[in-house]
């Protein structure tokens, strides 16, 4: 991600199914700012930076970053999203994850023996859900589709009739 993030910025979110392992990721310009599994352990160069935004999206955190017993509980989910959004400027909605196009890379081997599928399930802040998922056979055939697709060859066409034959053109000779 240093590399991607070179020049830019570039916000992860992941969590692994139902374990409950929610990793943030804050990259920008090339270095890592701030990554978190729970919101009160933070870590990166900036750790601290993301504390007043992370309570403002919702996390129980006092104003030093500690978790804040006494605060209400938090949609995890939701609230990483929200901070997302704030970082990028990139509101996630069902429609934008539906109409995305996705890049799926198929892993030369399998994390696991009983890894069958990628689930996308997110609840908003509304409680509106979007549950998506791709099986290992979907995926696989995607990504030998978008390999077959990257080594044909590039055909470029253009908005204009085709070309007639030279026989076929009207001169005025």
């Amino acid at each position: 991600m240093e590399t991607l993030s070179k020049g830019s910025r570039v916000v992860a979110h992941s969590t692994n199914g139902g374990k409950p392992i929610h990793l943030f990721h804050w990259f920008e310009d090339g270095e890592l700012r701030t990554t978190f599994e729970g919101p009160s352990s933070r870590d990166g160069n900036t750790p601290d930076e993301l504390v007043p935004l992370l309570r403002e999206v919702g996390f129980p955190l006092t104003s030093e970053g500690e978790h804040d017993e006494s605060a209400p509980d938090v949609d995890r989910k939701a609230a990483v999203l929200a901070l997302a959004e704030r970082l990028t400027g990139i509101r996630v909605t069902e429609s934008l994850i539906r109409d995305a196009t996705y890049e799926l890379g198929l892993v030369p081997e399998q994390p696991a023996e009983e890894w069958t599928s990628v689930v996308v399930d997110i609840t908003d802040a509304p409680r509106e859900r979007l549950h998506r998922g791709w099986t290992y056979e979907e995926m696989a055939t995607a990504s030998d589709r978008v390999r077959a697709e990257a080594n044909a060859p590039v055909v470029i066409t253009y908005n204009e009739p085709p070309t007639r034959d030279r026989s076929e053109h009207e001169t005025d000779e």
